[in-house]
């Protein structure tokens, strides 16, 4: 059986843009086509409330995981800081308290 992997981007925030607009786009475009594409299990979305936001969508095997970090990369996104696939070693399903 093939591991589940992650995609890790980090993206340059623009410090001008409207927050509502940013969550608007992740919303209502980025997160269905992600949703969309085969192998997709879950992602997060994070910022440092500053100038970096940073995204792990999680998919059922490597293969899948590319194509995810292909729709996380591609141009006419925010400027990407690190992006990379990684292999998960182990995750707590098990809801907290």
């Amino acid at each position: 059986m093939s591991a589940a992997h992650a995609v890790i981007v980090q993206g340059a925030i623009d410090l001008l843009a409207d927050p509502a607009h940013r969550y608007g786009i992740l919303e209502e475009l980025v997160i269905p086509e992600l949703r969309a594409l085969p192998g997709y299990r879950n992602s997060l979305w994070l910022t440092d409330g500053a100038t970096t936001g940073t995204c792990i969508v999680v998919f059922d095997d490597a293969e899948h995981a590319r194509a995810g970090f292909e729709v996380l990369t591609r141009d006419g996104g925010p400027p990407t800081l690190a992006a990379g696939i990684h292999e998960v070693e182990a995750e707590d399903p098990t809801p907290g308290p």
